[in-house]
């Protein structure tokens, strides 16, 4: 028996794809096939990422600039160099930590069916610009254009240049 079996020839029509396992979602999303799926991700991590940030700015912020104020050791523009060197570190490391956790949420939470639905209208910038460039500038009243070009008379150097003369020279 041959390796390209009779049953590998077979087409096989489904009505409806399957909806991907977690593990096909994850390699999907890892190898950059779903855009959909991207989006999502980074839309999820973009709102936690944000909650974080606010989470720290809430919980830390004030209680650090006013342990420094009360050491009263570096000025004001030094504590607060300090708290976002500190606020930052905080913030990697959390990430750090959660990150992983975040992008395994947001694909576990990916709705396939919805994703493949919904019409495509999320346009980027340069979508944006080139329908602005073709199609508006396609819309144009060719009754309001000129229907001659203006001849305008040559302008020659000296009416239009100040005179240079060999004293205002000087290299």
């Amino acid at each position: 028996r041959s390796v390209a079996s009779e049953e590998s020839l077979v087409v096989h029509h489904q009505g409806a794809e399957e909806p991907l396992s977690v593990k096909e979602r994850v390699q999907a999303y890892l190898g950059r096939r779903i855009p959909e799926l991207e989006v999502h991700v980074n839309d999820f991590v973009a709102k936690r990422t944000g909650a974080l940030q606010r989470e720290v700015d809430d919980q830390l912020a004030d209680e650090f600039l006013l342990q420094t104020a009360q050491r009263k050791v570096f000025g004001g523009q030094a504590n607060y160099l300090r708290w976002q060197n500190t606020r930052h570190n905080v913030l990697q490391k959390r990430l750090n930590a959660d990150m992983s956790t975040w992008i395994l949420e947001a694909i576990q939470g990916w709705d396939q069916k919805t994703a493949e639905q919904k019409p495509d209208k999320d346009l980027n910038d340069t979508d944006v610009v080139f329908d602005y460039l073709t199609k508006r500038a396609t819309n144009i009243d060719i009754g309001k254009l000129p229907s001659e070009i203006p001849m305008f008379k040559t302008l020659h150097a000296s009416y239009s240049m100040p005179a240079v003369s060999a004293h205002s020279r000087r290299y």
